[in-house]
């Protein structure tokens, strides 16, 4: 009778603990999201941008948290970000285009977002951009193929040319166009292109032999096992028998990793700038002019760090703009010199500090004026 009250009582103390232990939580709009990429993507530049930007789009972008709550994909593609970039050869986009890294997030069976597609030879730009005649425009004559620009779009199913699965990019569903940049022999004109595909690429990624992409977005090396993971991540998930004309979730292509490449392979910096201007890093300068100048410290001011703290590139986290990045992580009783404050767009009050030749920024609430008995004390505490 002892034992069989013993594990009576066992198995209502285990159900509480079942209850009381937290619960994953589904995936609701406006939440962050936290992945480590690390297994992924070596750079630890491209892999801070990468993950920075993703949870900025799905705590924030619209379309990408639209489709994720309707439990659909959505798509990303970060050109430049690939540790292919890192190899002397496949970085000289000249010849190759395996510089971008497409990754799908969508939600599990428990509403939980999780990564389920992640390629790393991928690519954005089309074969021979400068190759003028093979196209045309009305109100341009011959142009270069069309690169798509920066930004989220929408994502429906469709055969490549007829042959294939693929995903065409559509500003929505009732409008096939997107924005883009062709290029002409004295400048370049934006207008929008309308058969711009998700689609793979042949054995060949080297150009001058047969144009491969004339404006759609290249996923995977050739091999057709990498794009079929593609195609059942995004479409057979949601769906059962492949049909042209479904929506299947949002596409976000960004550059700003590429960008300074682009410069040369285009030979036109302002077409660069207007392909990438829908990015969200473009300009860190638009966040700073939203906010208020304080005093200026003529010969600057010693402060001391209360607490750990970020010394940050704006004068925020990137949980409130995400071009805002993290420069150094400064330790408690570190002592700085501030230039002089400023208020940020939430209202709050950051110290301009100056460190290794570059400008950051530290939250005023993590500091303090530091006097010569707070360097001494530092200092004692050191030997």
């Amino acid at each position: 009778m002892g034992v069989l009250f013993r594990r009576i009582a066992c198995l209502l103390l285990l159900g509480v603990l079942l209850c009381a232990a937290p619960q994953a939580r589904a995936y609701e709009a406006g939440d962050g999201f936290d992945l480590d990429l690390s297994a992924w993507i070596q750079d630890p530049q491209s892999r801070s941008y990468v993950e920075m930007m993703l949870d900025y789009h799905i705590r924030t972008n619209p379309m990408v948290r639209s489709a994720l709550e309707g439990g659909f994909a959505a798509v990303f593609l970060f050109d430049g970000c690939s540790d292919n970039m890192n190899d002397p050869i496949l970085a000289d986009l000249t010849y190759y285009r395996v510089s971008a890294v497409c990754l799908v997030i969508r939600q599990n069976t428990d509403g939980e977002l999780q990564l389920v597609y992640f390629n790393d030879n991928c690519s954005t730009l089309p074969d021979k951009p400068l190759a003028y005649g093979s196209w045309s425009l009305p109100e341009a004559g011959e142009v270069g193929p069309a690169t798509v620009c920066d930004g989220t779009y929408q994502l429906y199913s469709v055969y490549h040319r007829g042959q294939y699965e693929a995903l065409h990019v559509r500003t929505e569903y009732t409008d096939p166009k997107v924005d883009a940049v062709y290029m002409i022999p004295d400048g370049f004109v934006p207008s929008r292109a309308t058969e711009i595909n998700v689609h793979t690429r042949t054995s060949n990624h080297i150009a001058g032999r047969g144009v491969w992409s004339a404006g759609c977005l290249l996923v995977g090396g050739g091999a057709e096992w990498e794009y079929r993971r593609l195609i059942y991540t995004v479409y057979d998930a949601a769906f059962d028998i492949f049909e042209v004309e479904n929506f299947v979730g949002s596409l976000t292509i960004d550059r700003q990793g590429l960008r300074q490449w682009m410069y040369t392979l285009y030979e036109n910096p302002d077409a660069v700038d207007w392909i990438v201007k829908e990015s969200r890093q473009i300009q860190p300068e638009t966040y700073l002019r939203q906010c208020v100048q304080g005093e200026d410290f003529l010969w600057g001011k010693s402060m001391g760090v209360l607490r750990q703290t970020d010394w940050m590139s704006l004068p925020c986290s990137n949980a409130t703009d995400a071009r805002s990045r993290e420069l150094a992580v400064l330790e408690p009783g570190r002592e700085l010199t501030a230039a002089g404050t400023i208020t940020n767009t939430l209202g709050n009050e950051w110290y301009q500090v100056e460190l290794d030749g570059k400008t950051g920024y530290v939250y005023a609430g993590d500091l303090q004026p530091w006097s010569w008995m707070d360097r001494l004390r530092s200092w004692m505490e050191k030997l």
